[in-house]
């Protein structure tokens, strides 16, 4: 393959000294004048250039002077154009420093090209290669159509020529012989490959019109036409290079979003790790404290009697017993927090997930003085993962719980209807402020005392993983009512 690639390689080079040396052979004396306005317009207009890519950089002007001129003028062009202002530059770099700034700087594809080969930039002959296909393919098929006359004055033979020349380059800017193709490999190949491909439109779109009118206002006004419209073409490269630093100017204000974006993602991992250490450091700081002081009462009870000691003992055991089970609340729940979130998913009815975490809640609830209904006639069935489940509903339910004041009753009711499965939790205790509604959800926001913010958190992330949500519904009074909702059908399903 590599062997295939140098043999097209030799092929596109060998066109550079063919072409020129065609050219050469094909100059007319009667044509000086088109020459010499050639010679002086390529001066002005192949300096300016938009880089429309990074390493890319096209002379639109120059362009539509050149393939222009091609038409009026024949191959001759593309002599000069290469070789013309190759020969100035190597000309200006021998002459000494005091005499070279009377020599003009011109501009051309020669220019271009011997800057590259002074460079040692292997792609320069390639370039060159295919600039000069290019030319010859529009020259030979317009000549074709119109022998023995100028191009310029046929527009048919123009157009087929245009057309063939565009083939060409589509044809060799897709072989893997050029310097630039190094930047089409790796992750940017598609996005390089479109912006290419807008490239070629740009051309054919923006650089063909000003052909044409290069042409036609030799055919109506002779070479003071040709020149005219030449030098307009100025106003497309002022219109790309505009295009092109604004789109420069988003590329680098995306630049800078990105790096914005993780910069305060960064800082929102530093802050939720703060915060994550306070919480999880207080709580367990907290009851390592009742811990210290029980066990330190278990101890000094040396004097006291056998029957009163040992109940002391089992009333001290017991509040250590606590403490430890609230550390391991705390931990508990920071470990589900951050472990992954993959589902074992099978179909289960709703009313008895829901009946089985209100069982599990019943104690605590007795223990609070709070009485706990279960509303609804749904018999509707989920597809979910029922540990994970009963785990949010039973965070929803307890968070319920220590907010209803001793006597009151938590409703837990379930519905079915446009296609997802509702379990509300209504409580009377005083409800959430206006400011607080989605803060509650937010990792390690609490207002309890004892509390380390998860419970919701972890609540609604695993309603999100079914495909599902929590939310808090606004209420008409006092209390609180969230409401978990699953899909009916598996999430892979839904449309």
């Amino acid at each position: 393959m590599k062997r295939d690639y140098a043999v097209l390689r030799g092929v596109v080079i060998a066109a550079v000294p063919v072409v020129t040396i065609a050219s050469l052979f094909a100059f007319r004396w009667d044509d000086w004048p088109i020459y010499v306005t050639y010679v002086l317009l390529s001066i002005v207009l192949y300096r300016p250039r938009v880089e429309v890519l990074p390493g890319m950089v096209l002379p639109m002007p120059g362009l539509a002077l050149t393939i222009g001129f091609l038409y009026i003028g024949g191959l001759p062009t593309v002599a000069l154009n290469n070789v013309g202002s190759a020969l100035v530059v190597l000309v200006r770099a021998m002459l000494p420093e005091r005499w070279r700034k009377y020599v003009p700087e011109m501009q051309g594809a020669g220019t271009e090209f011997a800057a590259r080969l002074s460079a040692r930039d292997p792609g320069a002959w390639t370039d060159a290669g295919a600039a000069a296909l290019g030319l010859t393919a529009r020259w030979g098929m317009a000549s074709l159509i119109a022998p023995g006359v100028r191009p310029a004055t046929e527009p048919g033979a123009m157009i087929v020529g245009e057309l063939a020349g565009y083939v060409v380059w589509t044809i060799l800017s897709v072989l893997p012989i050029f310097s630039f193709r190094s930047v089409l490999r790796g992750g940017l190949a598609g996005p390089l490959r479109e912006l290419r491909m807008d490239l070629g439109l740009i051309m054919v779109l923006a650089l063909t019109p000003f052909v044409f009118l290069i042409t036609y206002a030799y055919q109506r006004h002779g070479l003071f036409g040709a020149a005219a419209w030449s030098l307009s073409a100025l106003g497309l490269h002022f219109m790309l290079k505009r295009l092109n630093e604004r789109r420069v100017t988003v590329e680098e204000q995306n630049r800078r979003l990105e790096a914005l974006n993780r910069e305060l993602e960064h800082r929102e991992r530093l802050s939720a790790i703060g915060k994550m250490s306070s919480v999880v450091s207080h709580q367990i700081l907290q009851q390592l404290g009742v811990i210290g002081i029980h066990a330190d009462l278990i101890r000094q009870t040396d004097d006291a009697e056998p029957g009163a000691l040992v109940a002391q003992a089992r009333k001290n055991a017991g509040a250590i017993e606590d403490a430890l089970h609230d550390v391991n609340r705390v931990l508990t729940d920071l470990l589900v927090f951050s472990k992954d979130l993959r589902l074992n998913l099978y179909e289960h009815p709703v009313p008895r997930v829901v009946e089985e975490c209100v069982d599990a809640c019943r104690d605590e609830a007795a223990a609070r003085g709070v009485g706990v209904r279960v509303e609804g006639s749904t018999d509707a069935s989920v597809t979910l993962d029922k540990l994970k489940v009963k785990q949010a509903l039973g965070n929803v339910l307890r968070n319920a719980l220590d907010a209803a004041p001793p006597g009151s009753e938590v409703i837990v009711r379930t519905t079915a209807h446009d296609g997802w499965a509702e379990i509300a939790v209504i409580d009377e205790g005083p409800g959430v402020p206006d400011t607080e509604r989605e803060a509650v959800f937010t990792p390690f926001f609490t207002t309890k005392e004892h509390g380390t913010g998860l419970g919701l958190a972890i609540a609604r992330q695993f309603a999100e993983a079914h495909g599902g949500y929590l939310s808090l519904a606004h209420g008409n009074g006092r209390g609180a009512t969230f409401v978990l909702r699953l899909p009916l059908e598996p999430p892979a399903h839904r449309e």
